[in-house]
């Protein structure tokens, strides 16, 4: 992770988690990451395809001048893009640990904004890994961007979780005597 932002909250999941696979939901203390609410975000995955936003921060909806409650996440990118970030939400969530991307946000007349994106999964209220903890934390300045909505997220890079298995989704399939599986599949 680049940002020092980034690597804050990494180290506070680091310190929820106290060697389990992931922390809960609701051992997130929003006063104590008060200096990076306004880039947190909180997904919940509904199905793999679908990993619904339940918290946005001010400055990403700022960014994109929108609301993004219980708006897909997925749907901020495009092709190929969206196959991999869905596959790095998925690896992130079936090996409970965390991964980031950097992406670049673009206006409609073509400002241009880095973006570092971190995520950390959560267990939710049932105790299954099914949520997000993420940090969408701008690289560059933000003031071209004052007025203009970000209409556009690119892929640029992707930092895969540390976990053994597949990054690219992979349907369920038999192969030979093993069934494979993917996120949360059960």
């Amino acid at each position: 992770m680049r940002h020092a932002q980034s690597r804050a909250l990494h180290t506070y999941w680091q310190t929820l988690r106290l060697g389990s696979a992931a922390p809960q939901r609701e051992d997130i203390a929003p006063q104590d990451i008060s200096d990076l609410l306004g880039h947190v975000f909180i997904l919940r995955r509904i199905d793999p395809a679908h990993h619904v936003f339940r918290l946005a921060g001010t400055q990403l909806c700022d960014l994109y001048q929108r609301e993004f409650r219980d708006q897909n996440f997925l749907s901020l990118w495009r092709g190929h893009d969206a196959v991999h970030v869905q596959a790095i939400l998925e690896s992130s969530l079936s090996g409970a640990s965390p991964a980031s991307m950097v992406a670049r946000a673009s206006s409609m007349d073509m400002h241009q904004l880095p973006v570092e994106i971190s995520v950390f999964p959560l267990r939710g209220p049932e105790g299954v890994v099914d949520r997000i903890l993420g940090l969408f934390q701008p690289l560059d300045d933000t003031e071209p961007f004052r007025g203009r909505p970000v209409v556009r997220t690119t892929l640029r890079e992707i930092r895969p979780p540390a976990v053994p298995g597949h990054l690219l989704p992979v349907s369920r399939r038999h192969t030979g005597d093993v069934q494979l599986h993917i996120a949360n599949d059960h």
